[in-house]
Formats: structure tokens, sequence, C-alpha cells
């Protein structure tokens, strides 16, 4: 037996509320960014080109061949990445700095708490450019204030201050580079790149207040992954997301056999998720499967619901939901 009517009642109020998905497994839309495997640490990491901030549930794409410096014990406490250029002459740190969310964040604020940063890093600004703002994909705006710098040493550095408000944080980028280099053609195309990537900046589901939640990544992925099998017309590649203690698992690929039957150039597979409830360490899912043949007939759709487990960090599927 299928899930129940009131089961499925529950899935729609979900999906209705936008709480499950981010993306479904056939969707081409703008949040594909958002369909990402859990990053590689507890706080963020690089994953797919992106970097990705766990605790407050935020994500840019990383230039091409640029350097990502996981955290280490001499980075500042609010600072969550550090990067590289490709060639190593910009340095940029990526901050997270908790403030009064009453408190209306200006662009005098902003200047102001950037040149104390910079002070306190040991520069004295030269020159500081007026504040300018950048709309993000999400329609929130960074603020950025380019300064001319001498350091310790009286060398000169170009720098670019980003800022942006989200509730009870702020967002902070700092991007410095050796004045020389910046007043090169180069060293201005590493201020643009870097913009781009700040512009497309996105939001993640969060957990609670903030951050991400791990097991929502885990099982966007697995299920992702598992709609790409469904649509290979693969019984082998199918296989290897049930559990080795599956209990149908001979029927289930005598059923599958049966909607992949004729020349795999006939027609098309199409999955999606449908449903999806998570509880811990299992969960419940809902797939729709369509067949869409060439020769013009209707399309058949087919329903399949499952129990999944996580074992050994791997989440795989260990129960049909669809048999009385």
């Amino acid at each position: 037996m299928g899930f129940s009517l009131f089961e499925k009642k529950i899935f729609c109020g979900l999906l209705a509320l936008g709480l499950l998905f981010s993306a479904g497994c056939g969707s081409k839309n703008k949040t594909d960014l958002k369909n990402l495997p859990l990053p590689p640490t507890v706080d963020g990491g690089l994953v797919n080109g992106q970097f990705v901030q766990v605790d407050y549930g935020f994500g840019f794409p990383i230039p091409s061949k640029w350097i990502y410096l996981p955290l280490s014990a001499e980075q500042e406490v609010d600072e969550v990445a550090r990067f590289l250029d490709a060639n190593r002459q910009m340095i940029v740190r990526v901050s997270v700095i908790l403030r009064d969310p009453s408190e209306k964040f200006t662009s005098k604020i902003c200047t102001d708490q950037a040149e104390d940063d910079l002070k306190n890093h040991q520069f004295q600004v030269e020159k500081k450019d007026s504040v300018k703002e950048w709309k993000v994909d999400s329609g929130e705006k960074w603020m950025m204030i380019h300064f001319k710098l001498l350091d310790a040493k009286n060398a000169e550095w170009a720098d670019e201050e980003w800022a942006l408000s989200n509730q009870d944080y702020l967002i902070v980028v700092h991007a410095t580079l050796p004045e020389k280099m910046a007043e090169t053609e180069g060293g201005k195309r590493l201020f643009t790149v870097l913009k781009d990537s700040l512009s497309r900046l996105t939001w993640y589901m969060p957990i609670g207040i903030r951050g991400i939640s791990s097991d929502r990544f885990e099982l966007q992925h697995f299920t992702q992954e598992f709609c790409k099998a469904l649509e290979s017309k693969s019984l082998v590649q199918v296989g290897s997301y049930f559990d080795e203690m599956y209990p149908d698992k001979r029927e289930w690929d005598s059923w599958y056999q049966q909607v992949i039957s004729g020349n795999p150039k006939t027609f098309d597979l199409d999955a999606q998720l449908t449903g999806l409830i998570i509880d811990g360490d299992s969960a419940t899912v809902s797939f729709e499967l369509t067949r869409k043949n060439n020769d013009g007939s209707k399309p058949v759709k087919f329903d399949r619901d499952f129990k999944l487990a996580k074992k050994d960090d791997a989440w795989k599927i260990t129960i049909s939901l669809d048999k009385n």
C-alpha cells in the first residue's frame, strides 16, 4: 500500500510552504545553485566551485582557479574563509560579524567599521571613495568602499571592503591587492571578477534561526542522484541506491525492467521527487517516474514510495512503502 491520504496531505502542505525543496530532481531553473551536497567541513567549504558557509546559510561562486584556504588557527575569530587569486596576489578574507538587528545599517556605519578593521590590521588610510551599492540576485545590497592604504612599512595597497547586512549579522569581505598591481588591467579585472561572484550570493534553506540542515543537504544530494539513475534506464545504476538487505530487490528489479522495456532510443524517462519527510537518520520519500514514448502516445506515470535510512554515513533505500 502507498502513503495514506493523511501522509499525502502532509507532503502537499510541506511542498506548498516551500520548506522541502529549493529545487526538484528535474528542476532546471535558477535555484539549481542550491542543489549542492553537504560541504566538506562543519563550518563551510568549497563545493563544485561554490563557497558554502553552513552556520549562516549563504554561498557564492568562486572565480575559476582561485585558491580556497581552509580555516586555520591563525585566522581571526570572525573569519569564515580566505581566498587567493590564481597568482596569489589578491587576498580575500570573508568574515561574519554579529550586530544589533534593531540598528539600521547605513553607509556611515559601513565606512566606520571598515576603517576600524583596517586600522586594527596596521593599515593607514590614504584615500577612500564614496560607498557604492550592488544588488545580489536575491535582492539584498552589498555596500562597497574602495580604499588606498599604506602598511607599517609604507608599502601601498588597494583595498575593497564589502558588507551585506542580514538580520543580526553582517557578511564582510576584505579584498586587498598591491597598489601597483591594482593599477594594471589584470588587477582591475580581479576586482571585477570578485564583484561578479559576490553579486551572485545565494541563500540556503536554514535550520532554526540560521544555518543549513545537514540532513537536508545529504538527502537532497541522494534523491537527485537517484532521479538521475532512474532516468539512465540502467538497472545497475539504480540498484546501487538500495541497501544490501532491501527485502524486495527482486520485485523492484522486475518492475523497473518492465518500465524500461523496449528500445531505449524510443522513449525518455523523467524522475521527480514529490514528497520528503526527514526523521533523524530515517526518511520517507515519494518519487514520480514518467515514461514518454516517442510515438506520440500518452505519457505513463508511476508513483513509488520508499523508506530511507542512514547507515555508515550513507543514505540507502531500505523498504518499499508501495505494498500491502
